[in-house]
């Protein structure tokens, strides 16, 4: 996008046309460094459509797993950590790891 070639957004316009998060997510995919960033319609328009696929999927499944009265909170215990949690927490260390050392390098992709 370019003043020169009329297809000039500004943030206020991107957030009206796409909302927040998708605004969000394609400003952070639109380039690394400290070259310009290229906010992409496409890209754009592609994660509104992840996020509302990813809703979508957390309200689905959160309908199956909630029985009508509620969960009882009282009956899980630290038993219930098995393996899969295990991995499960792993990989977010990692990623919280490799997001904080790309950030830190300006590297958002």
């Amino acid at each position: 996008m370019s003043k020169s070639e009329g297809n000039f957004l500004t943030v206020r316009d991107c957030i009206e046309r796409y909302g927040v998060d998708a605004t969000r997510l394609t400003l952070a995919d639109s380039g690394d460094g400290l070259d310009d960033a290229n906010f992409d319609e496409l890209v754009a328009n592609s994660a509104i459509l992840r996020l509302f696929t990813l809703e979508k999927w957390i309200k689905d499944e959160l309908k199956k797993g909630i029985p009508e009265d509620g969960i009882d909170f009282s009956l899980w215990s630290a038993n219930d950590y098995d393996l899969w949690d295990k991995i499960f927490d792993n990989e977010i260390d990692n990623a919280i790891e490799s997001a904080t050392k790309h950030f830190k390098d300006i590297k958002y992709k």
